[in-house]
């Protein structure tokens, strides 16, 4: 088991060195927005953004497997992302898709992640150094597999678009709108998919906006 537990952290995994509770660290990052000399729409968003955290699994998680070591809770957060990419291949390709608790659920792990994409832009100021630049753009590009993913399953959940799909159909459209690509051989059929679209687009924005930020701080490093 140990052997196992070494390929993926190369380092004591049982080592239960202190680390902070993940809620009350949650609570100083509020602290530290709220003394922070900003105003308008700005510091509003950024506060809403912050205490938005509370809402989702990811900070229970970071919680409960810090107790055991932050090696832990790393490896805590890196697979609850990895399942949150099998899960939308499981509802896709078993057609539970039809099931509205399911494709609740999966909006719900979308909204997470679209708010943890904001965090990461207006609030990298409060949070600490970024353990791996590796890492970072791996666990980016998971979530960005992800979004494709959710967007499929809400296309043909809610039959958005001008012809019934398939799993492969309704991936296939959601990877040419993620690309912008737009070949026009599916496209939405009413204005509800047009918003739906729209944004998928808006949050791959935020995506390449990321992956250029990692990009240029990777160069001044």
């Amino acid at each position: 088991m140990r052997n196992i537990i070494k390929i993926f952290v190369n380092e004591d995994f049982g080592n239960k060195e202190k680390i902070p509770s993940a809620y009350l660290q949650q609570i100083n990052y509020l602290k530290k927005l709220w003394d922070t000399p900003s105003y308008g729409l700005e510091r509003v968003f950024r506060l809403f953004v912050c205490s938005l955290q509370f809402l989702f699994p990811l900070i229970l998680i970071r919680e409960i497997f810090g107790r055991f070591g932050s090696s832990a809770r790393k490896l805590a957060v890196e697979f609850y992302t990895l399942f949150k990419v099998i899960f939308p291949i499981y509802i896709l390709f078993s057609g539970l898709y039809h099931n509205k608790l399911f494709i609740f659920i999966l909006i719900y792990l979308l909204m997470e992640t679209i708010f943890h994409i904001l965090n990461l832009i207006f609030l990298s100021q409060i949070h600490s150094l970024v353990i791996s630049y590796h890492r970072s753009l791996l666990l980016l590009f998971l979530h960005y597999i992800e979004v494709v993913l959710d967007y499929a399953n809400i296309y043909i959940a809610f039959d958005l678009l001008n012809r019934e799909l398939s799993p492969i159909s309704a991936l296939y459209f959601t990877l040419v709108a993620n690309t912008t690509v737009g070949f026009g051989d599916i496209c939405p059929k009413d204005g509800l998919g047009q918003i739906v679209v729209m944004s998928q687009l808006g949050i791959g924005v935020l995506f390449v906006f990321l992956f250029i930020n990692y990009f240029f701080q990777r160069q001044e490093e």
